[in-house]
């Protein structure tokens, strides 16, 4: 396939499927001083500060698929919101069934999901290769939806602070679920598809993990909705809010991977990317991998949802990196 058709393809996907915004969001306050403090950026700890006490884990439902142990897990999470179905984390735990156990990836799923058939194809192909995988489902999405909205609504509109407050939520339920995992494993990577990739890269920020594999993710978290095919339904309802590009860009900056960048901590790194991506427009992700120091970056002959044709040879690539360059012995 060609470049100009990749691109219809994914064109025509965002018109079927628009993400538009039932309901006009804007904030209570357009106070933004306690979410734009100088001293998050210089130290994101302060923001994205792990929790005193470890939450208690619940596992249910083990089903064993052609080998291949699924566990679903459930914990309160340590950021509490007014929306109850938000505040319990929700994940699923891939496990290679009667190998021991020496890696585990979390997994961050994109914006708007209303299934994981592509994470879940990501998630069996690295227990096959004795590589555990924790899918943790974002908030707002799937069964941390509000009623009355779809899968991820709430995640990203007009009403910013809540879209900050959001991020932190997740990238502290990153760190908690990490904190967790290294009592059981002797590795813990991190990973994300498109937004979940770009909240992999802010939880780089403030945690240490062993791997980064980011799929499809970028920079620029204004520029990424000003100017991406997927997101102009919550671009206008930004501008609805009163608030410009200028003052998003602002408000945005303790959730932009690309400011956060200088303070990475996962060095074995690796971006994953679509020539013709539209969503996640080349010069945002080109200007993380810069402001990361130019790490490795593979790109694939693929727009943003026609990546989908490339998930066996992604999984292939995930698989490589984390044996090869990783520090990681299996056995």
């Amino acid at each position: 396939m060609n470049k100009y058709l990749m691109q219809v393809l994914d064109r025509l996907y965002f018109r079927i499927y628009p993400g538009k915004i039932q309901a006009p969001q804007k904030p209570d306050s357009y106070d933004f001083s306690p979410i734009t403090r100088k001293d998050y950026l210089e130290n994101p700890e302060l923001f994205y500060s792990k929790p005193d006490k470890m939450p208690d884990f619940t596992l249910t439902g083990v089903v064993n698929t052609d080998g291949v142990e699924v566990v679903d897990v459930k914990f309160p999470s340590p950021v509490q919101t007014k929306y109850a179905e938000n505040n319990m984390v929700h994940g699923l735990y891939f496990k290679a069934a009667g190998k021991r156990d020496f890696a585990t990836v979390i997994l961050l799923h994109g914006w708007g999901r209303s299934n994981l058939w592509k994470e879940k194809k990501i998630a069996i192909g690295l227990a096959r290769n004795n590589i555990n995988c924790f899918i943790l489902k974002l908030p707002f999405h799937f069964e941390r939806t509000p009623e009355g909205t779809w899968s991820g609504e709430y995640s990203i509109t007009g009403d910013i602070p809540r879209t900050v407050e959001g991020t932190r939520q997740l990238v502290i339920e990153v760190r908690t679920v990490s904190s967790w995992l290294k009592k059981q494993v002797e590795k813990v990577a991190i990973s994300g598809i498109s937004l979940g990739g770009m909240m992999a890269h802010l939880a780089m920020s403030v945690e240490t993990f062993d791997a980064g594999i980011t799929i499809l993710a970028g920079g620029n978290s204004a520029g990424v909705i000003w100017e991406g095919i997927a997101t102009k339904g919550v671009k206008d309802d930004i501008i609805k809010a009163g608030i410009t590009r200028e003052q998003t860009s602002h408000i945005y900056r303790v959730i932009d991977p690309c400011v956060l960048a200088k303070h990475n901590k996962t060095k074995n790194l690796l971006m994953i990317n679509g020539l013709y991506d539209e969503v996640m427009p080349r010069r945002f992700t080109m200007e993380l991998w810069e402001a990361l120091g130019k790490p490795k970056i593979k790109w694939y002959p693929c727009a943003h949802v026609t990546s989908v044709l490339f998930v066996k040879s992604i999984v292939r690539d995930m698989i490589r990196f984390i044996h090869g360059n990783a520090g990681f012995n299996p056995v």
